[in-house]
């Protein structure tokens, strides 16, 4: 009774020395921006012109697998489950995305809010694809690993370990989207998509700093140059900069298609 007391008076104490005080909203979504665009490989002779073409150096090689159910429902529902492993001694990590393909971002953004999502959660990453006539909002959440053997670059991976991997780790949030029930049981019946063999460059384009992937799988080859920029504005120039000097240079692929659509589509 004693300490119900207590807790009474400090309740009154802090409500009349803070009468107005109210308590601090969750703050908006504030997504990044990443400008990409696929470019026509077969203008290059050799990969080597093509890394020489965007002055950029070698950065980091990888595996990457996708997975989804035989039929693909995860993919039809905008759900991206993606695993990459680093070749030598680094990281392992998986990824869980969901995508608003069909959405304006703002329309994306809303609906987010509508399931808890909030600026604060340093945890998922918010970003808005900006790619040639559409830009498409995006949810991500990764999580890294050590390196396991069961995860191997040069040897293959362990299905099942891989799939208990990702039901483990699954953000509440994300595998509640929907139904948590039908989540892991759709999860049950995935099954890995590549590898797609990626090789990651540093380099530049128009004085501006540029990614650029090369990605191999099933005797194809695609490549992808981008950057990244917290400002809208800049976003919007670099898009328009970019796609009228990769034009110029015959350099821009009639395909925009996504590195996901490359693997899982073939």
């Amino acid at each position: 009774m004693k300490k119900l007391s207590i807790a009474v008076l400090i309740a009154l104490l802090l409500i009349t020395v803070f009468p107005t005080m109210s308590f601090a909203e969750d703050s908006p979504i504030n997504p990044g921006h990443e400008v990409k665009f696929m470019l026509d490989v077969s203008q290059f002779a050799t990969t080597d012109d093509l890394v020489n073409a965007f002055h950029a150096s070698h950065d980091e090689d990888l595996k990457v697998y996708y997975f989804d159910t035989p039929d693909q429902i995860f993919r039809k529902l905008n759900y991206v489950h993606r695993l990459r492993i680093y070749d030598g001694d680094k990281k392992t990590d998986i990824t869980y995305k969901k995508t608003f393909p069909d959405q304006a971002p703002s329309d994306a953004i809303a609906e987010a809010a509508e399931h808890d999502f909030h600026g604060d959660m340093s945890n998922y990453k918010y970003e808005i694809d900006k790619k040639p006539g559409k830009d498409s909002f995006s949810i991500s959440r990764k999580e890294k690993f050590n390196k396991n053997d069961k995860l191997n670059y040069d040897n293959g991976i362990d299905i099942k370990y891989a799939l208990d991997l990702f039901r483990e780790e699954a953000p509440k949030k994300y595998r509640n989207w929907d139904d948590q029930d039908w989540y892991y049981d759709t999860l049950e019946q995935a099954v890995p998509y590549g590898p797609a063999a990626v090789s990651k460059f540093e380099g530049n384009y128009e004085d501006i700093d540029a990614d650029l992937e090369i990605w191999h799988y099933k005797g194809e080859t695609i490549a992808e140059i981008s950057t990244k920029t917290d400002d809208a504005d800049d976003a919007d120039v670099i898009q328009e900069k970019w796609s009228e000097a990769l034009a110029n240079e015959g350099w821009l692929s009639t395909n925009q298609q996504s590195k996901t659509s490359f693997v899982m589509d073939r």
